[in-house]
C-alpha cells in the first residue's frame, strides 16, 4: 500500500501518515497538489494532508484542493502534537544560531522563541526540507524549524526542544481515499477510527437575503453540532465566496440527512467532502 504525503522524510505529514497507515509505503511529493494528483492518478492508495492547526489556522491549498478533487474523500482525521525542535549541524551552538529557517506556518508558532534569542526567520518549502537544506549547507549559524523525526533523518543536532509558543499546539490532518474506499478505511488503525461519527462539507448560499442563517439554521432545529465553518474565495467570480463545513452526524441516517435537505432549499450546491470517524485523542509522535 502507497500512500502519499507532502514534503520530505521527516515531515510532520509523514509521521501522521505512519500513524494513519502503518507498514505502508510512505510516498514524499513536493507539493499539495501534486499529492492530490498522485491519488486521482492512482499512483497511490490514499494520501495524508493537514488541514488546519490550533494556532496558525487553516491550510489553505488543502481546502481549495478537496473541492477541486471531487473524488478524493475524507475517510479519517488524526490530531497531532507538534512539538517544533531548533535544529543545526553537529558542532553547532545554540548562542551562534542567526537564522532559523522553516515552513511558514512552524515559522509562525515559534516566532516567541525566535525574536527573544533575535534569531531571524527565513521561509523555506516545509519543515523538513529546512532540515535537509541545513544539513547539506553546514554552516552552523543557520538552524533548522522542524521534529525530532527530522533530526534523526538528517543527522541534526537538536539545539531546542518543545520551542512552539503554546503548548496545546495540534495540527488536524485529513486521510483521503478514492471515492471513500472502505478497504483502504479499514487499514487504519481501529483506536484512531473509533470517535463518533463526523462530516465534511464545502457549500455555496443562493443568492438570496439571509441564505448563510437560513442554510445553518437545520443544524440548530435538528440538534446538531458544528464543529467548524469557514468561508473562503470561490475564484468563481470576484467577492464571491463557499463555506467549509464540519458537523457531527451521517448525512445518510436521520437527523442530518433532513438538515441537509432544508439547507439544499437556499444553496447552489453541496459538494460532501466526506464521512468519517472523528478524532477523540491527541496522536503523540515518536
Amino acid at each position: 500500500m502507497n500512500v502519499a504525503y507532502q514534503g520530505l522524510a521527516g515531515a510532520f505529514s509523514e509521521a501522521a501518515a505512519a500513524a494513519l497507515f502503518p507498514g505502508a509505503t510512505l510516498v514524499p511529493r513536493p507539493t499539495f497538489a501534486e499529492v492530490f494528483a498522485a491519488l486521482e492518478g492512482s499512483e497511490v492508495d490514499a494520501t495524508v494532508v493537514p488541514v488546519e492547526n490550533t494556532h496558525a489556522g487553516s491550510v489553505v491549498d488543502v481546502y481549495d484542493l478537496l473541492r477541486q478533487h471531487s473524488g478524493a474523500k475524507i475517510i479519517a482525521e488524526l490530531v497531532l502534537r507538534v512539538r517544533h525542535c531548533l535544529l543545526g549541524v553537529p558542532g553547532a551552538q545554540l548562542e551562534g544560531v542567526q537564522i532559523a529557517r522553516s515552513h511558514p506556518q512552524a515559522l509562525a508558532q515559534v516566532e516567541d522563541f525566535l525574536r527573544a534569542r533575535q534569531i531571524r526567520p527565513e521561509v523555506a518549502f516545509d519543515t523538513a526540507g529546512a532540515a535537509a537544506a541545513v544539513a547539506e549547507l553546514g554552516d552552523r549559524t543557520i538552524a533548522a524549524i522542524a521534529s525530532r523525526r527530522a533530526a534523526e533523518r538528517y543527522d541534526l543536532d537538536v539545539l531546542a526542544d518543545s520551542i512552539e509558543t503554546s503548548r496545546d499546539n495540534f495540527t488536524r490532518f485529513f486521510a483521503l481515499s478514492r471515492d471513500a474506499d472502505r478497504a483502504i478505511a479499514e487499514r487504519i488503525p481501529p483506536a484512531l477510527r473509533g470517535g463518533p461519527t463526523k462530516t465534511s462539507l464545502v457549500y455555496k448560499t443562493a443568492n438570496l437575503p439571509g441564505a448563510l442563517v437560513r442554510s445553518l439554521q437545520p443544524f440548530a432545529v435538528a440538534w446538531l453540532q458544528l464543529s467548524k465553518i469557514e468561508s473562503r474565495p470561490s475564484r468563481a467570480a470576484p467577492w464571491d465566496y463557499v463555506f467549509y463545513l464540519d458537523f457531527e452526524g451521517d448525512p445518510a441516517a436521520w437527523p442530518a440527512r433532513e438538515a441537509l435537505a432544508l439547507m439544499r432549499t437556499c444553496c447552489e450546491w453541496i459538494q460532501q467532502l466526506g464521512t468519517y470517524p472523528a478524532a477523540t485523542e491527541v496522536f503523540e509522535p515518536d
